[in-house]
């Protein structure tokens, strides 16, 4: 779904077209971004002399966004770029355009990150500083056509068409990070589509209902790649609680052609939002979330769980800037070492998000 929700006490708002954050510079011309910068302390344990040490590091990623409005909102475009993993290089994120047809259908073409999975891809729809273990599932962006159809305002029915959704044969995990670059398996096996549909069901101002699903032909290892997900969210006065479940087959993922590789994850959040008088504008995260990628018939499922406590906060009670803190805690089960133990990491990271105003 994708929800690019507000965080209330800071005010951040993810990105979009639309955004309530994009600053005009010219007659329905919208400049929006932010930079990024977030530094980490881990320390590691697996009672293995082959543990991996602990680490500090530092990360920094810009976004940069230029949108545009024509026909009293009837016709809307979007171009976003955004800095990779390694800080020195500058890709395009995402590059559409939007047309009203009728006041319930609108019709998108081009690249976006589409709707599939909860967590935004922008660090300014997000609750804590780093990412659940469910974007390691999440699709690339996808390059295609979208229709979506609102026939109230209680349901959306989006129908896609695309490139491919999977960057890799039986997808790729990025460890905690969104992915930016586009699908790559098509350069192997072009001359396919694949379809994918969305479904946002909303009974309540407070409740919302999502469903999920893709296929991505040609996308296995010996066959196509399923996916399927579900996410709902509910929100009231302070509370923001969430939680989604993916679920992805990927045929003849496994040693043999006909043994199925199937990934599980999943991830549930409560955000609440300090009181106005509290001593600082801000809101509190508790975040668990699982990651279980290949099991097939011939192996079991290794697993990586990961548990979060964020502090988001806005010292100088401007929108445009926070400083955010997490305590994190990583256990993965998958044998990184010698001694075939599991590798338990702990870690604090600090945040500084400054949007353009």
């Amino acid at each position: 779904m994708n929800l690019r929700f507000v965080v209330p006490a800071l005010g951040l708002v993810a990105l979009s077209v639309t955004a309530a954050s994009a600053q005009e510079i010219a007659q329905g011309v919208t400049l929006d971004g932010y930079v990024d910068t977030i530094a980490t302390a881990t320390t590691n344990d697996s009672g293995s002399s082959n543990s991996t040490p602990s680490t500090t590091d530092f990360s920094s990623e810009a976004v940069l966004k230029v949108g545009w409005s024509l026909a009293d909102g009837k016709v809307n475009s979007l171009v976003s770029v955004r800095t990779g993993n390694d800080q020195g290089s500058l890709g395009l994120a995402e590059a559409y355009a939007s047309v009203k047809a009728t006041p319930e259908m609108t019709v998108s073409a081009g690249k976006s990150y589409g709707p599939f999975g909860y967590y935004s891809g922008y660090a300014t729809g997000l609750t804590t500083v780093n990412y659940a273990l469910t974007v390691n599932m999440y699709t690339v962006n996808p390059v295609g056509v979208w229709l979506a159809y609102a026939p109230n305002e209680k349901i959306t029915v989006t129908g896609i068409l695309a490139d491919g959704y999977t960057s890799q044969a039986g997808g790729s995990a990025l460890n905690g990070a969104y992915k930016v670059n586009g699908a790559a398996n098509k350069a192997n096996k072009p001359g396919t589509v694949s379809p994918g549909l969305d479904v946002v069901f909303n009974p309540s101002d407070e409740l919302s209902l999502n469903v999920e699903g893709f296929l991505d032909p040609a996308a296995g290892v010996d066959g196509s790649v399923y996916y399927g997900s579900f996410n709902i969210q509910y929100k009231k006065d302070a509370i923001l609680a969430a939680a989604e479940v993916l679920y992805q087959i990927n045929q003849g993922g496994g040693r043999t052609t006909n043994d199925k590789q199937s990934s599980l994850s999943w991830a549930a959040f409560v955000t609440y939002t300090l009181p106005a008088d509290a001593p600082m504008a801000g809101a509190v995260t508790g975040q668990l979330s699982q990651y279980k990628p290949g099991e097939t018939a011939s192996t079991d499922r290794d697993s990586m769980t990961k548990a979060q406590l964020a502090l988001l906060t806005n010292p100088f009670a401007v929108s445009q800037f926070g400083l955010n803190y997490e305590l994190f805690y990583i256990m993965d089960d998958k044998r990184n070492n010698l001694d075939n133990k599991s590798l338990d990491t702990f870690g604090f990271a600090i945040e500084g998000l400054f949007v353009i105003p």
